[in-house]
């Protein structure tokens, strides 16, 4: 622990100097499903922006998450192999996976979570990301957070990028995207391809000697329309597939792996009243097949899919007071090849009424209704502020939330193999506290929060009877610690330091692959001549593999270094070393992490 202070403490003297960031005034849309500006939401929120993201250099959704405070990841292998996303210790399954605002969990997957493991960032424009039970907003699967990955919006002139990218073990990388409009149609198109040779899904220093490769494919769409004056249309969809070779827990196999995604949606809109009033209605489809196929057991094959019907509306009587509402119907399938074959159904009404009493002071308070099918009826309750202390770019914010969860078993935790399990629904009930203290004339941050959830009821697996259970009690508290600075003098930092302590209250137990310290800080610096040099550090502290802390997994540091070079106004190439010092570690027992490698690419903007 006192490495892990140190650490944080010697980049926050560095960092000092050099404290900014987004401005206060950035507008996020997750938190309350309606454009808000982040000085006036209760919960703790973080937004990377596609110049983060490039910045970086990172490639995976994973690589991203991994940066933000309360975010901890944990993946079997490489690209393509299972990655869960922990937000404060919740299961991967706890949190919620937008794209566009529209849910990508999958009824497929064990939890009904989202498997990270292949899905690319080069397609999306931002990544919002809400820590803190969401459930009242956004419903089940909110009980640890949102997270929402968001392409771009088509402007009046035409813009685009591409990428393209080589480097380790021949893994190559090509993306697209543009946006703009052809007459009175908003358009936004995208696409991005990678294939390599990857490394030993078994871990190469335990004597895996066969590589894992993968392909993956992805393609995602947007078109809107402005019918009249005030209302509009938009539809869009998303589509990824995903090969992989993966091992065996215990030693390389000739396993290989299928994984594909596609959402669609649309929409029509509604703003009217002086922008007081804005009224949607949405239909959302989701499916999903997975296939791990087995080298001597053969293939297991799950198909998932998820329709959506919703209804929203919010109205400001006046500036002081604005009100939200809406329904919600869903229903899931699912099944696979042993003769699984299930659905069910959940029917939901929310609201949520904001108050601004005072000047700077944002109150929220919300409830939802959800009727499950198997599980019956559940209310929920949420409540946050956000208080703008004083006035000037300087004033700190203080934020306060409270919020309770509710998420029905997956339909393949209760009917896959075995038959039917007697499960109970997992609740949950949170509450943070923090602040935020902007720097540099309201251009940067530094926060600090302390959070605390308490979950019933939730689902593990046993392995010594080969089947579901539940967990009764158990608890998350922490604190996270974040900085920002976006170009100032040229410098760009940032810091996210996570203090977890997630355990079984029964036993004491902490929860599985949950490390109770970690930390990332990064920092690069731009001439005019128009080059960046870069560097990050990455310490992951220890954790334990498996909920009976049987198997314990030591903690870790990972260095990095990138560069780039902007040839023209519309050309950059860019190169990185990661895992500079040829670091082994594990998070996920008996299985690898990538050693030293190295890439380099070209960026194009029109």
């Amino acid at each position: 622990m006192k490495k892990y202070l140190f650490l944080l403490g010697s980049t926050l003297v560095a960092a000092t100097p050099a404290m900014a960031a987004e401005a206060n005034d950035t507008i996020v849309v997750t938190a309350t499903r309606e454009p808000t500006p982040v000085t006036q939401i209760g919960q703790s929120v973080s937004v990377v922006t596609r110049d983060e993201i490039e910045r970086s250099q990172a490639t995976t959704a994973t690589d991203v998450l991994a940066r933000i405070p309360g975010l901890a990841t944990a993946q079997s292998g490489g690209f393509g192999q299972p990655s869960s996303v922990f937000i404060r210790g919740a299961d991967n399954a706890q949190s919620l996976v937008l794209i566009d605002g529209v849910r990508i969990n999958d009824p497929g997957d064990v939890g009904g979570g989202f498997n990270f493991g292949s899905l690319t960032i080069a397609q999306f424009d931002r990544v919002e990301v809400v820590r803190g039970s969401s459930g009242v907003i956004w419903g089940s699967r909110a009980m640890g957070g949102v997270i929402n990955f968001i392409t771009a919006r088509p402007t009046e002139q035409w813009h685009a990028r591409a990428q393209a990218e080589y480097g380790w073990r021949d893994r190559r990388q090509a993306s697209l995207s543009a946006a703009g409009k052809l007459g009175p149609v908003g358009l936004t198109l995208g696409g991005n391809w990678m294939k390599g040779d990857g490394y030993s899904a078994f871990d190469e220093a335990l004597g895996g000697t066969e590589k894992d490769g993968f392909e993956s494919k992805s393609a995602n769409a947007r078109a809107e329309v402005e019918l009249t004056q005030g209302l509009s249309v938009d539809a869009g969809g998303y589509w990824t597939k995903a090969n992989y070779d993966y091992d065996n827990t215990g030693a390389d196999a000739l396993n290989v792996g299928l994984k594909r995604d596609a959402l669609g949606y649309a929409n029509l809109r509604y703003k009217g009243l002086d922008g007081r009033l804005n009224a949607r209605v949405g239909y959302g489809l989701t499916d999903t097949r997975r296939v791990s196929d087995d080298a001597v057991w053969g293939p297991y094959e799950t198909n998932g899919r998820v329709e959506r019907f919703e209804g929203q509306a919010s109205f400001a009587p006046i500036e002081m007071v604005s009100v939200l509402v809406g329904a919600e119907t869903e229903k899931q399938k699912f099944d696979d090849n042993y003769g699984s074959k299930d659905s069910t159904s959940i029917d939901s009404v929310y609201g949520n009424l904001t108050l601004r009493p005072l000047a700077g002071l944002t109150l929220n308070g919300g409830l939802r209704y959800d009727d499950n099918s198997d599980f019956g009826d559940r209310t929920t309750f949420a409540a946050n502020g956000a208080w703008v202390i004083g006035s000037g770019d300087d004033a700190p914010v203080l934020r306060a939330s409270y919020g309770e969860g509710f998420k029905a078993p997956s339909l393949y935790q209760l009917y896959t193999n075995a038959g039917f399990r007697a499960l109970d629904p997992e609740t949950s009930k949170g509450w943070d506290v923090g602040i935020e203290q902007p720097f540099a004339e309201g251009t940067g941050r530094f926060t600090v929060t302390y959070f605390d959830r308490k979950t019933k009821n939730l689902i593990d697996y046993d392995f010594a009877s080969w089947n579901y259970y539940n967990i009764g009690r158990t608890r998350a508290q922490g604190v996270e610690l974040g900085m920002q600075v976006v170009n100032w003098n040229g410098f760009d930092v940032n810091l996210a330091y996570t203090y977890l302590d997630a355990t079984d209250e029964t036993t004491g137990a902490q929860l599985a692959r949950r490390p109770k310290n970690n930390f990332y800080a990064s920092i690069d610096k731009a001439w005019e001549v128009g080059l960046k040099l870069g560097a990050d550090l990455r310490v992951g502290g220890g954790r334990y593999d498996d909920m009976a802390n049987f198997n314990r997994l030591e903690g870790f540091t990972v260095v990095g270094l990138r560069g780039a070079f902007t040839v023209t106004d519309n050309i950059e190439v860019y190169g990185r070393v990661e895992n500079l010092f040829d670091k082994h570690y594990e998070v996920v027992r008996t299985y690898g992490t990538p050693g030293r490698s190295a890439y380099a690419g070209v960026r194009v903007k029109m």
